[in-house]
């Protein structure tokens, strides 16, 4: 052999072992097919093969042929081949992208908005726009059908646990337990029996139920039954199994809402001090311990979909889903339910940016803006960040490269702030550069400085999840569990208030209802609360003698009037149980179009009615 022809193998075979170190060639020599052009087709070697002609080279006998062409950067005539994957899960990978061919050019992408032009929609059909109350709302998530499930799989493991229990709970019974839940959401007390005090407690919470029946609901809680749990090492074995039938039908039912055209990925954190090996550690978090969630939401904080992690279990891939690593699956798995080349754009943070993922998304028709560490993009000839970070360059410059590969153009932008940012996207870049405001540490003021326009992209429509983050910080269940999956279904539960009430802003918004009249997120949980735990029958009976600050109230409220009566919700007037007449003080109707006064007062509504021979408004106040 020439040394000519051994100087371009040695070349080669550097080039794939770095391929090689890089994952983007397997050692099973199945990256392609062999080709169907003139001549031997060995492009490809495995790390055996590579390591002995390296050897054979060192000791001048290397006897074997080499072609001198560098591999394209598809191995295929088309540009795209079906590798079939080495994934458990037998998926195919439709693309090979091999990130240090791509060419980098200095050159500014265009922003036209025609592109990304929204195709899809986003308007609620007529079975999601006629909820108007929260129960109404919140019961499209948590239907009677999953609560008797819950009820069921409650009852049985209270079974198992003690055969001769005969504590049968009802749909009733749960249905206010998780009223009690969200009142306590509102109004949090130290611990949970403080809510039973006698003098100090929380009435709409201790008239509900006894504090021992609560608390026994609070253990048996459960939602599958243990005996279908497959044990560890088994092929169908779910860490995820106690909580699995509440993930998968929330899941199911938020994706039904139609998504807004801007969606963005990020982690949540359900905060816990039970000891469990799913536990996370995130540094950036306000709580730093908990289960993670991967959550895809809009700009309004809805959670569409969301995924529980659970190490390894979490990786499987479907039929025509690539491989392209843990975190960039994630996303993938995540956009799943998103309609395709309808122009829905992704907005994801450096944990998840890659230049496969983007190059896969783009080809599926979906856009996407994601912070991405530099050294994610070889060869992109932007400056380093000692250089770019001097006095030298002024705060606000920005530096672009594009590249375009299958007909996919991707920009990468580096922009100089407090610190340096880079961004990578397939549909913006720098132009056109407005500004934003900053304080100067020197000047002592603020400062007008240049602003790149995917940088306003991302810090316009990145913060959906912190959204609804912040939705969970201002109420959450404070419940606490040694239970690791109840403290998941609290999480969920509050996920799915917060869904509810973003739902019911949205059906008012388009009712033209005025905004001060559109319950805040308060007042939404403790309506939903109050129909929770007085829809469908009367409230239990508080037993014992009653308080001495309840008696003082009594012989307050008799001594002089006190404030009008509260119309009672919508949900609670119209159940059509235990609506009696009884007779009382003479007070005004409290049907709208009814000006005169009544003794007839309603038992469960507690407002005065008109019912006598010439007006029955008691009757179409519980039916219109």
């Amino acid at each position: 052999m020439s040394r000519k022809k051994t100087n371009l193998a040695n070349k080669d075979i550097e080039h794939y072992l770095a391929q090689l170190e890089d994952g983007w060639l397997s050692e099973d020599g199945l990256e392609a097919d062999e080709s169907d052009d003139e001549g031997p087709s060995n492009s490809h070697y495995t790390r055996d093969e590579l390591l002995h002609l390296l050897a054979d080279e060192n000791d001048n006998e290397d006897d074997q042929q080499v072609n001198e062409e560098d591999p394209p950067l598809v191995e295929d005539p088309q540009e795209e081949t079906e590798i079939q994957n080495s994934s458990p899960s037998g998926n195919v990978l439709n693309f090979v992208l091999d990130k240090r061919k791509l060419v980098w050019k200095k050159k500014n992408m265009e922003f036209d908005k025609d592109n990304i032009r929204f195709l899809g929609s986003s308007a609620f059909p007529p079975e999601i726009a006629q909820l108007e109350t929260p129960y109404q709302c919140f019961k499209y998530f948590f239907n009677d059908d999953f609560i008797q499930k819950i009820v069921e799989e409650t009852n049985l493991y209270g079974m198992q646990k003690d055969p001769n229990n005969k504590i049968i709970y009802t749909g009733l019974d749960m249905q206010k337990f998780f009223g009690m839940l969200l009142f306590m959401s509102v109004q949090k007390f130290q611990n949970t029996r403080s809510y039973w005090h006698p003098v100090y407690g929380y009435g709409p919470v201790s008239c509900v139920m006894p504090v021992n029946k609560f608390e026994r609901i609070k253990l048996s809680l459960h939602f599958q039954n243990n005996d279908l749990h497959k044990p560890v090492g088994h092929a169908d074995h779910d860490r995820l199994f106690k909580i699995r039938p509440v993930i998968e039908h929330l899941k199911a039912r938020f994706s039904t809402l139609p998504m807004d055209q801007r969606l963005s990925v990020d982690e949540q954190m359900c905060a816990t001090k039970v000891a469990h090996f799913l536990k996370q550690y995130l540094p950036n978090k306000p709580h730093k311990w908990g289960f993670k969630f991967y959550v895809l939401c809009d700009l309004s904080g809805f959670a569409h979909t969301f995924e529980l992690y659970a190490g390894q279990e979490n990786t499987g891939t479907m039929e025509g889903e690539p491989d392209i690593g843990a975190t960039g699956n994630v996303v993938v798995r995540l956009l799943r339910s998103v309609p395709r080349y309808q122009n829905y754009i992704v907005y994801f943070d450096n944990f998840y940016t890659s230049l496969p993922l983007i190059y896969f998304l783009a080809k599926q028709g979906i856009h996407c803006v994601g912070t991405v560490q530099q050294n994610r993009i070889p060869n992109s000839k932007l400056p380093e960040k000692k250089e770019f970070m001097k006095k030298a360059v002024p705060r606000g410059s920005h530096e672009e490269r594009t590249s375009t590969f299958d007909g996919i153009e991707m920009a990468c932008v580096t922009w100089k702030d407090n610190k340096i940012v880079t961004l990578l996207s397939t549909y913006v870049g720098a132009a056109p550069v407005s500004t934003v405001t900053r304080y100067d540490k020197s000047k002592k003021e603020k400062v007008e400085i240049n602003c790149p326009q995917i940088v306003h992209e991302y810090n316009k429509h990145m913060g959906g999840v912190d959204l609804m983050d912040s939705f969970l910080g201002r109420f959450h269940i404070p419940l606490r569990s040694k239970k690791w999956y109840l403290r998941i279904f609290f999480h969920l539960l509050d996920l799915t208030v917060i869904n509810s009430w973003i739902m019911y802003k949205k059906n008012a918004a388009n009712r033209n209802i005025p905004n001060k009249d559109i319950l805040s997120m308060g007042n939404f949980r403790n309506e939903l609360a109050h129909v929770l735990c007085t829809l469908g029958a009367d409230t239990e009976v508080k037993r014992g003698r009653p308080s001495t600050s309840f008696l003082e109230n009594e012989i307050e409220a008799k001594r002089k009037r006190g404030p009008a009566t509260v119309a009672p919700p919508k949900d609670i007037r119209r159940d059509g149980i235990d609506h009696w007449p009884q007779v009382g003080g003479s007070l005004r109707c409290k049907y709208p179009q009814c000006r005169g006064y009544s003794t007839i007062t309603c038992s469960k509504c507690g407002v005065n009615l008109c019912l006598n021979k010439n007006n029955n408004c008691f009757e179409n106040y519980h039916k219109n």
